[in-house]
């Protein structure tokens, strides 16, 4: 009779050590969430961030998981509508009982979940928004990944002034009315400033503005050659689309989000061989060492999807799992947000710059290459190495 209450209690220690654990964890798994934008035009984002966490947990499974415990994603989709963002969170915490984010959608959306990811102090890596407004006061659980539009902008203006050196320059910029435009008109801004170039003219256009004619005839007007396009896919494809109408001779500085095949697809066929900036590597070595190793884990057409968010969301998740594994057996969220703050050059491959969160702004991966389109081939070549601005 003893030996059968001493079992019992033995049972109930044990049941009341998972019980104790923060949510998402069992003796098992641990569940990982994703809020991404699965549907839409812009879901091919959403889709590959997915995927690339996808990857890095199937990596980490067959290598034992984390301590013994598989990593379970649990995704979901907010359509890139920052109100659908907050419900599909809000799900995850207290229906999927998730313990860490990971995909984390776009920079209004990530915003809007920003009171759940503070109130259950949820450790989040924020890989896809590098926004100033994100890390800004800094949230003590939230770490980012990736350089500021701004300075994406600034070292595009800069190799344009400083190695290109169109005859007669003319500046303009054309960008959306909102916090992400903002922050591409301060890359603007500062360059402009900083070699005392020729300002033209600056245009605002309405997010989900899809006829750009007018501002294109603006641009036109003021002399502009040298532009600086801070619209996204489509809608930077047009703009280019009416410039080329217009005979325009343009140097063109774009998103990082225009060296995705989609986007490539759309704007080519203008004709402008236009720069990017990314903190991303695009056409390394490490590119296809990735894919290749990518193969064991996902199928041929998952991997149609592939693209620089991929390796957002693979990094992201792998860099969890290091201050995960930092932890021993004993998971809880306050000791991995602990773990997160001491990485340190944290080896991605050669997929980006290493990541270190170990500053105030638990900011990493801010060095950005420029890179400029090869319409033929559409691919990119590099201009200049990863760099800080």
């Amino acid at each position: 009779m003893n030996r059968i209450l001493a079992s019992s209690v033995g049972l109930l220690m044990l049941s009341g050590a998972a019980l104790a654990a923060d949510p998402g964890v069992t003796d098992t798994e641990i569940k990982i969430g994703d809020v991404n934008i699965l549907t839409g035009p812009a879901s091919f984002i959403g889709r590959a961030v997915s995927l690339g966490s996808k990857i890095a947990a199937a990596e980490i499974n067959a290598a034992g998981g984390i301590h013994g415990r598989k990593i379970v994603m649990a995704t979901e989709d907010d359509g890139y509508v920052p109100s659908r963002s907050f419900q599909a969170l809000k799900k995850l915490v207290e229906v999927d009982k998730i313990f860490a984010l990971n995909g984390t959608s776009g920079s209004a959306n990530i915003l809007a979940m920003m009171p759940l990811i503070t109130d259950n102090n949820l450790p989040t890596v924020v890989t896809t928004t590098p926004n100033e407004l994100v890390y800004t006061p800094v949230r003590p659980t939230v770490f980012t990944v990736g350089a500021t539009y701004q300075d994406a902008f600034f070292a595009q203006v800069k190799h344009i002034h400083e190695k290109i050196q169109p005859a007669n320059a003319v500046y303009g910029l054309i960008r959306q009315d909102d916090d992400f435009g903002a922050a591409v008109e301060e890359g603007y801004d500062r360059a402009i400033k900083q070699f005392k170039l020729k300002d033209a003219i600056r245009l605002k256009y309405k997010r989900g503005q899809t006829n750009f004619a007018a501002e294109v005839a603006q641009l036109r007007d003021a002399g502009v050659n040298v532009l600086v396009n801070g619209a996204i896919i489509a809608g930077a494809a047009n703009i280019l689309s009416e410039a080329r109408k217009l005979n325009m001779p343009l140097q063109v500085a774009a998103v990082w989000s225009e060296d995705m095949p989609p986007s490539v697809n759309l704007s080519a066929p203008a004709g402008y061989p236009y720069l990017v900036s990314d903190y991303v590597a695009l056409n390394e070595p490490a590119n296809d060492k990735f894919i290749e190793q990518a193969k064991k884990y996902v199928s041929e057409d998952e991997l149609k999807g592939y693209n620089r968010y991929t390796v957002l969301g693979y990094a992201g998740l792998k860099v969890i799992a290091k201050a995960m594994e930092g932890c021993g057996k004993a998971l809880t969220r306050a000791c991995t947000v602990e773990q997160l703050r001491k990485i340190k050059n944290f080896d991605t491959a050669g997929l980006m710059a290493p990541i270190s969160f170990d500053n105030p702004k638990q900011l990493s991966g801010t060095a950005v290459k420029v890179y400029q389109l090869d319409l033929e081939k559409k691919t990119f070549k590099s201009l200049t190495d990863f760099v800080q601005y």
